[in-house]
């Protein structure tokens, strides 16, 4: 016959504090790491969304199919300059360790 394992008070202990944490809404003792005082900070999701302005490049390429940004057009003349003068990137399968 199986006896069951006799609990110790501190499981028993912690047991009800933890039930009581959760009726009362009462934090754990001291010393007891929870994270509530990030939780406690106001969200700055809504804020950095509003900072952030969405791109208009990919609708813009959606409606005008020849959209370029002022950012590929400056990327695109490097390399029309770079070709230019032979160090631009090598073609596809003809690189420095093609055999």
């Amino acid at each position: 016959r199986l006896r069951p394992q006799p609990k110790t008070m501190a499981s028993k202990a912690a047991r009800i504090a933890s039930v009581a944490h959760q009726i009362f809404g009462t934090l754990p003792n001291r010393g007891v790491r929870t994270g509530h005082q990030i939780l406690k900070r106001p969200l700055t999701g809504a804020y950095e969304a509003r900072f952030y302005m969405e791109p208009i490049e990919p609708a813009a390429r959606v409606t005008l199919p020849t959209y370029t940004s002022e950012l590929q057009e400056r990327r695109l003349a490097k390399l029309r300059m770079l070709r230019q003068r032979g160090k631009g990137p090598p073609k596809k399968g003809s690189g420095k360790r093609s055999k």
